[in-house]
């Protein structure tokens, strides 16, 4: 359960670091932005942040990124970034305590991204209103078609998962409403949200046996909410269709890990333009872990009659998955 007592004590922050870095742009207009993200990913937002920034340089920003932990190179990046577009940074490094009795269903998902379940609670004296973002995301345009929604009483707005994904999470989870949303975006009213107890209808889940979800913080809040939101046009978190204003990098295959599409080329461009290195090679790693990502490679090249390269990638899959084979034993 929530604790507030406990909460009230530090917010369960350990550390918070400010990049206060906004010259020229009206400080009463700032457009909040908040990320939940481990160490491992803080490339991958500064991508997702760098992308914002360029396609709305008119606008002012803070950026919140809630962690558990980084290191000194990704805070030196992270401070680049901020001079670089003089914005605002926050970076909140999180007590994690409080939210290790949530559930895991998937070995390498880390618990930071339950951290988004307290984020009104931290950010209510800064502002009314926040955008969240996942940080596989890519923003190509005018983010304020997003930010300047009217939320109509709702504690905020999110784009619906699939037809194929709703009618499955809804009949895994039982949902009655028959509405599933993907809360990898959620504009966010904090009275609202405060007003309903999301976050502490949210702690109720915690110790919940992790066989009763198909997934993370999204089965919960989904449970949460069932179907109470503003349901949003899917090109504000989709795919690559035409139209499409934030490209969300769903599944397996990243762009980070190899460039398939234009919308991963897209991505590899605007990491050009962040303070992390660029990745001029467009496949894949040569470790077990990407495999797959050698297969599908491989699949495509089939399609393509592509020949020579279909053999190149079926050689490495099956160098790679033996390789990972023998190390899990």
């Amino acid at each position: 359960m929530f604790n507030q007592e406990e909460f009230e004590k530090n917010q369960f922050i350990k550390e918070k670091i400010n990049y206060e870095c906004l010259a020229g742009k009206a400080a009463d207009k700032i457009i909040h932005i908040a990320f939940n993200i481990n160490d491992a990913f803080f490339m991958q937002m500064g991508v997702t942040v760098t992308s914002v920034l360029e396609n709305n340089p008119d606008k002012a920003f803070a950026i919140h990124i809630f962690c558990d932990g980084v290191s000194k190179e990704n805070l030196d990046k992270t401070r680049e970034l901020a001079e670089k577009y003089q914005q605002i940074f926050y970076v909140y490094i999180m007590d994690m305590q409080p939210f290790q009795t949530f559930h895991i269903k998937t070995r390498h998902f880390s618990r930071v991204t339950y951290l988004r379940s307290v984020m009104p609670k931290i950010l209510k004296p800064l502002t009314d209103k926040y955008l969240y973002m996942d940080a596989d995301m890519l923003c190509v345009g005018d983010i304020s078609e997003i930010t300047d929604i009217d939320l109509q009483g709702y504690p905020f707005a999110a784009a619906s998962e699939t037809p194929q994904a709703v009618a499955y999470k809804t009949n895994f989870l039982h949902q009655t409403s028959g509405k599933h949303f993907n809360d990898g975006l959620m504009l966010i009213d904090i009275a609202e949200w405060e007003k309903e107890q999301i976050t502490e209808k949210f702690f109720a889940y915690q110790g919940a046996d992790p066989n009763r979800f198909s997934g993370h913080d999204q089965d919960i809040m989904n449970l949460v909410l069932e179907g109470e939101i503003l349901f949003i046009d899917r090109r504000y978190n989709g795919g690559s269709d035409k139209g499409t204003l934030i490209y969300h990098f769903y599944g397996r295959n990243k762009p980070w890990h190899m460039v398939l599409n234009d919308a991963d080329a897209l991505w590899r461009h605007y990491l050009d333009l962040s303070p992390w290195d660029s990745m001029p090679d467009p496949l894949p790693p040569k470790t077990p872990q990407h495999y797959f990502n050698y297969k599908l490679l491989m699949e495509r090249s089939w399609q393509k009659k592509e020949m020579s390269n279909c053999l190149q990638y079926l050689f490495w899959y099956t160098v790679l998955k033996i390789e990972l084979k023998i190390g899990m034993k």
